[in-house]
């Protein structure tokens, strides 16, 4: 994640200062662009990664409501910068046409990224088991039976065939959600909530951030007054008080 924010940083820093916008071509050579620009989007990037810490697991109405105390953050600090490094900058028109272009910046990317998360995952087709011709035509199942596929093997249809195997943990992380199996781990654009939904029939959510499957709990211990599952793959996963009853009512512990 470190490199991939360090290369988006770069690559978008060299791209602004190349584009030179908000009339810093005109009044920067391209190393004056290139330092200014390295600080704007760096503390982008920064002030994004808080936001989503502090956020993780928050309902999506709060994120869009927290654009706003963050877009006004990001846009005075571009405003400061500007009145040291312009001789003609500062003004509340200035600062409310910086305001306003940051803002609106910043809601379209969250929109984007809630409806590549609302839209964009993946199809997953019903899983027909197979069959096979019984000796006894009188043993072939009732056509009306219920023959409901696994949950848990439905849902890992989205990982790769390698990742594939016993489910263990899911975790949510930012805008994306990390899968544990036996087999190992992969990240997928799906929202916690809807993942546990999906699974309810195989395991529980314990914490805003955490599901866990039944069957993959190992034990329970508490550290320093709260509770906390052992899971097959060694982790150990924190039980919030909101979901403790749900944790105890699945006989976790």
């Amino acid at each position: 994640m470190t490199v991939w924010l360090l290369l988006l940083w770069v690559l978008v820093t060299i791209f602004a200062a190349s584009a030179g916008p908000f009339g810093t071509f005109e009044g920067l050579g391209f190393g004056g662009r290139l330092g200014y620009w390295a600080v704007i989007v760096g503390l982008s990037i920064c002030l994004t990664r808080l936001q989503l810490h502090l956020l993780r697991g928050r309902p999506q109405i709060l994120r869009f409501a927290s654009q706003l105390p963050y877009g006004l953050a990001l846009a005075a600090i571009a405003h400061g910068m500007n009145m040291v490094i312009f001789a003609n900058w500062g003004g509340w028109s200035d600062f409310g046409f910086l305001a306003l272009v940051t803002l609106s910046v910043v809601l379209m990317i969250e929109a984007a990224v809630f409806l590549a998360r609302s839209y964009a995952q993946p199809v997953v087709p019903p899983v027909v088991p197979p069959t096979a011709e019984p000796d006894n035509p009188a043993a072939l199942p009732d056509p009306g039976a219920d023959c409901e596929p696994d949950p848990a093997v439905l849902f890992q249809r989205r990982l790769p065939l390698e990742k594939r195997g016993a489910l263990i943990r899911l975790e949510a992380q930012d805008h994306y959600l990390l899968v544990v199996t036996d087999q190992g781990s992969d990240t997928l654009l799906l929202r916690l909530g809807d993942a546990a939904d999906e699974l309810a029939e195989v395991g529980v959510r314990v914490h805003r951030s955490h599901w866990v499957s039944c069957a993959q709990v190992r034990g329970h211990s508490r550290q320093k007054g709260r509770n906390f599952l052992k899971m097959a793959d060694g982790q150990q996963v924190p039980v919030s008080r909101s979901y403790k009853e749900a944790a105890q009512a699945a006989g976790l512990f």
